[in-house]
C-alpha cells in the first residue's frame, strides 16, 4: 500500500489504529519479558504511533520505515526521537543492537513468505542474546464477523486465502487499512524458519471491564501478539 501525506496524517490522527486492547495489554507484555530503559527499534513505525507507548513504558526508541510520507509524519509528531528511511529487510545498525524490537502490523503488509522471513531474519541479527521482538498482526477472525471497532464489508474478505489482499475501515473515523491475510500456521512458520523462537503468544479479548460496547470482540480476537526471542520459552 502506497503512503501519501494525506494518508499518514490520518494514520497519525487516529488513535485507535494501535486499538484499545494493545495499549491495556502491551505495556505489561514489555514489562514481562524486557527491562525497563532498555533500546529499542520500532521497526516499520509508520506515522509513529507506538513511539508513545514505548516512551512512557521507559524504552529508549528509534523508529524506522520504508515510506518516506510516513516518516515526515513521524518526524512532526515526535521530534524527539530518531527515525531512519530504510529498504524492507535491511536494518542499518550492526549486530546485537536492540533489547526489543517492535514489529506493529508490519508483517500484514508484506506480500510473500520469503520477504517476511527475510525481514525476521534481519531482525534476528539485530536483537541482543537476551533480547525479544515483539509482532503485531491481524487475527484470521478479523476480516469476518461484527466488531465494534472496524468495518471488515469489503468484497476482497469473502474469500481468504493466505496472500490475498484484504481491507478494513476503522469504523468511527473510515481510515482505510489494505493489506495481505496471513494465517497463524503461516507466521509461526516463518518464525520457525527464521530460527526465532516463539516465547508466547497472546490474543486479547474485550473486557465487561473496559467499559466499551463491544461485539465479537468479547470472544474473538482482533489481533494476534507474538513474543520472540532467541531463548526457549520457559
Amino acid at each position: 500500500m502506497e503512503y501519501t501525506e494525506e494518508i499518514a496524517r490520518a494514520y497519525a490522527e487516529e488513535k485507535n489504529h494501535l486499538g484499545f486492547m494493545i495499549r491495556r495489554d502491551l505495556p505489561g507484555i514489555l514489562a514481562k519479558y524486557v527491562r525497563a530503559g532498555a533500546r529499542a527499534l520500532d521497526y516499520g513505525c509508520g506515522a509513529g504511533l507506538m513511539i508513545p507507548l514505548l516512551k512512557d513504558a521507559g524504552f529508549d526508541v528509534e523508529g524506522m520505515d520504508i515510506s518516506d510520507s510516513m516518516l515526515h509524519q513521524a518526524v512532526k509528531d515526535h521530534q524527539n526521537t530518531v527515525f531512519t528511511r530504510i529498504h524492507s529487510a535491511a536494518i542499518p545498525r550492526p549486530d546485537a543492537s536492540y533489547d526489543l524490537v517492535m514489529l506493529s502490523y508490519v508483517l500484514v503488509e508484506i506480500a510473500s513468505l520469503s520477504e517476511m522471513e527475510a525481514v525476521i531474519r534481519e531482525v534476528k541479527r539485530v536483537l541482543k542474546p537476551s533480547g525479544v521482538a515483539i509482532v503485531i498482526v491481524s487475527s484470521e477472525q478479523k476480516f469476518q464477523g461484527n466488531w465494534l471497532m472496524i468495518n471488515n464489508d469489503f468484497p476482497q474478505n469473502r474469500e481468504l486465502a493466505s496472500g490475498c489482499r484484504v481491507k478494513c475501515s476503522v469504523a468511527d473515523s473510515g481510515v482505510v487499512f489494505e493489506d495481505f491475510f496471513w494465517t497463524d500456521e503461516d507466521y509461526r512458520s516463518v518464525f520457525s524458519l527464521s530460527n526465532l523462537n516463539l516465547l508466547a503468544c497472546s490474543q486479547p479479548l474485550g473486557t465487561a471491564d473496559d467499559g466499551m460496547p463491544w461485539k465479537d470482540e468479547l470472544h474473538s480476537p482482533l489481533f494476534s501478539i507474538y513474543i520472540l526471542g532467541h531463548c526457549c520459552p520457559d
